[in-house]
């Protein structure tokens, strides 16, 4: 039993070793063969009987193999991270602007439905939104789609306290003009606008010519 274990062993070895200095026997046969003089002087034999240079020949190839494998696969990594973004991102614009559709149809369809109090005057928020609100909504939407941000930063903006910005926000979270985003800055939650709240906008922009 330990015979033929020794055995296996050895032939895996001899296995190994050949496959190791495969490439440095093809380079010298091929240099014994085109340059036989400068060979010789080189103690390079054509038989495959150079095992040191065939084995330092056999280093530099596989380390080479190895740096252009490392390289291949650092190639492959960044190419499968920024196909992973470009779908997460092509994911994100085209939920939102389903979102923005859904949006325009609903509030189409609300104009063919007659309002208890209707007085032929087209208003855009059915929600009573105070200034501190709609600063809010307009400064996320001028952040840009998909970007966050939080009560701390649009109060550093307005000169007032984040607690004020905060319940700002979460009375839009709760009407659908902002989503909740991972994340918190200086103990505050991160938002973003929602495609409700960027409909919401872009309509109350238009009737207020800003």
């Amino acid at each position: 039993m330990i015979n033929n274990w020794l055995t296996t062993l050895r032939k895996i070895g001899a296995l190994l070793r050949e496959i190791y200095l495969a490439p440095g026997d093809f380079v010298l046969s091929k240099f014994a063969e085109v340059a036989p003089v400068t060979a010789a002087n080189w103690g390079v034999a054509s038989g495959g009987d150079s095992v040191v240079q065939a084995t330092v020949v056999s280093g530099f190839f596989w380390l080479l193999m190895a740096i252009i494998a490392w390289r291949l696969y650092r190639y492959c990594q960044s190419l499968l991270r920024n196909l992973t973004a470009v779908l997460h991102t092509a994911w994100y614009r085209g939920k939102q602007s389903a979102g923005s559709l859904k949006t325009r149809v609903v509030c189409r369809l609300r104009e063919f439905v007659p309002g208890r109090h209707d007085d032929g005057i087209e208003a855009v928020p059915e929600i009573d939104f105070d200034d501190l609100d709609l600063a809010v909504l307009r400064s996320a939407a001028a952040r840009g789609p998909g970007l966050a941000m939080s009560a701390p930063e649009i109060a550093e903006k307005f000169r007032l306290r984040p607690s004020q910005v905060q319940r700002s926000v979460d009375k839009l979270r709760r009407n659908k003009m902002l989503d909740t985003v991972i994340g918190t800055t200086d103990g505050y939650g991160n938002f973003r606008l929602s495609p409700s709240g960027a409909t919401f906008v872009a309509m109350w922009q238009r009737q207020h010519g800003s």
